[in-house]
């Protein structure tokens, strides 16, 4: 007998981020989610690509630029200060364990956009609107089936992100039950969505979280600020 292969869906992978993006971009935002200060698709960060990645702002993230892409040592001197313990060049040095000509470099970069400060004893300090407390991440990961690889895949996307969140069709939804220890030890998220419809239920609602490395966290949001794809709402 030959087997014949159909479609699972009327739609596509593609279809359906088109789809949520709509969602997440709409007046009302997600339902038992709210709106969202910018919407990225697609960026690179430390532990992945997540197909969506929206902020809550509490400060004005959104008018800081950046002169050229963070590397890692831009990452670690952003991660390593704070708004309110000055950091000496020497300190930084040490820390890192970049020649004093490199730290310096990426410390003119992060003071000429502005990111960081310098005290008049000549020490550093972080930007306010750059702490943790200010910026919350929240990866969205869309996957038609394959939950095992979606489970996987946000469980990476905590390193930078305080929430992660499934989106699966409805039909898919009941294929996550065994991964429900999983969901629950990584603070996983878990929603429905049907592209045809536009309908969004929130099945299991993620828990937020200190992202599991500063570093991995300061890099994603360095990737946001250079991004030209981003809606800012």
């Amino acid at each position: 007998m030959k087997n014949i292969s159909q479609p699972r869906y009327f739609f596509t992978e593609m279809e359906m981020g088109n789809a949520f993006q709509e969602k997440l971009l709409s007046p009302a935002g997600l339902p038992g989610i709210g709106r969202f200060d910018g919407i990225f698709r697609e960026i690179t960060c430390g532990q992945g690509i997540p197909d969506f990645i929206a902020l809550k702002t509490y400060g004005s993230l959104k008018q800081l630029g950046l002169s050229r892409n963070w590397g890692p040592l831009d990452s670690f001197i952003i991660s390593l200060l704070s708004p309110f313990a000055p950091r000496t060049l020497s300190h930084i040095v040490k820390k890192s364990s970049f020649s004093v000509e490199s730290t310096r470099r990426s410390l003119y970069h992060l003071e000429k956009s502005g990111c960081i400060e310098k005290t008049g004893k000549g020490s550093y300090l972080l930007r306010q609107e750059l702490e943790n407390k200010h910026i919350e991440i929240w990866a969205f990961e869309l996957k038609l089936d394959n939950p095992k690889r979606a489970v996987f895949q946000a469980q990476q996307y905590r390193a930078f992100a305080q929430r992660a969140i499934i989106v699966a069709p409805p039909s898919q939804i009941k294929n996550y039950d065994r991964f429900e220890q999983a969901l629950a030890r990584w603070g996983i998220g878990l929603t429905s969505f049907d592209p045809m419809t536009g309908v969004f239920h929130l099945v299991r609602r993620s828990r937020k979280g200190k992202p599991l490395s500063k570093q991995q966290h300061i890099y994603a949001m360095s990737q946001m600020l250079v991004s030209k794809n981003v809606t800012w709402t």
